[in-house]
């Protein structure tokens, strides 16, 4: 036992320095451990925010888009109206001069039309020819 405690003796000062050194790795461990813990922590929380801020923005946007599309549609339904208007007014036009040139066909199918009938029938294909053009604008 004695010879332990000459042992212990000797290296004392060892161990006390020993200690001293474990005791600053350690406090230093913990430092940058906390640092990083906390900066870990911070940056998390920073990210939220802005996923939270990013998702706000995105359905606003969306919002907005719609909102533009939806004037788009008020703005155009009615030139849409108009174009469906005028193409089934030249398709009544068209049907009209169909039906003018079948009965100059069997007014008289052995002979030439009168310049009535054939001014009758120019009428009506130019009527439809006009409708046809006014729906293409």
């Amino acid at each position: 036992m004695a010879r332990l405690r000459d042992w212990l003796a000797r290296h004392r000062a060892t161990f006390v320095r020993t200690a001293h050194m474990l005791e600053a790795v350690t406090l230093m461990a913990l430092m940058v451990g906390g640092g990083a813990g906390a900066g870990y922590a911070l940056c998390q929380w920073q990210f939220r925010d802005l996923m939270a801020q990013q998702r706000d923005d995105h359905q606003g946007e969306i919002a907005r888009l719609q909102s533009a599309y939806s004037q788009t549609l008020e703005a155009l339904t009615p030139k849409v109206s108009q174009a469906a208007g005028a193409a089934a007014q030249a398709a009544e036009a068209s049907a009209e001069a169909a039906k003018s040139a079948k009965r100059a066909t069997r007014a008289a199918p052995a002979r030439a039309l009168t310049e009535a009938e054939r001014n009758q029938v120019n009428r009506d294909i130019e009527a439809a020819n006009r409708k046809v053009k006014e729906a293409r604008k």
